[in-house]
C-alpha cells in the first residue's frame, strides 16, 4: 500500500496514532468476530468514501485546469 499525498494528511502525530491503536485495541478485544468484522467493514467504507471525494475533486479540478482561458500570448 502507497502512503498517501501529503497534502491531505492531517490528525494525528506518530506517536498519537500509536496511543489511538493500543486504545481502539483494548476497547475491541472484547468484541466478538462478527463486531469486530462490522466494525473495519465501515472502517473501510469511511475510507472508500473519502478516496472517492478526493477523487471527484481532483477530476473537476483538472476538467477546470483543461477549460481554463489562456491569456498569455
Amino acid at each position: 500500500m502507497r502512503p498517501e499525498d501529503k497534502s491531505f494528511q492531517t490528525g494525528l502525530s506518530d506517536r498519537g496514532l500509536e496511543i489511538l491503536k493500543r486504545r481502539l485495541v483494548d476497547l475491541v478485544e472484547p468484541l466478538n468476530d462478527h463486531q469486530l468484522l462490522d466494525l473495519a467493514d465501515g472502517i473501510h467504507e469511511m475510507l472508500r468514501q473519502r478516496r472517492a471525494v478526493r477523487q471527484h475533486h481532483a477530476e473537476r479540478m483538472n476538467d477546470r485546469a483543461r477549460h481554463a482561458v489562456n491569456l498569455l500570448i
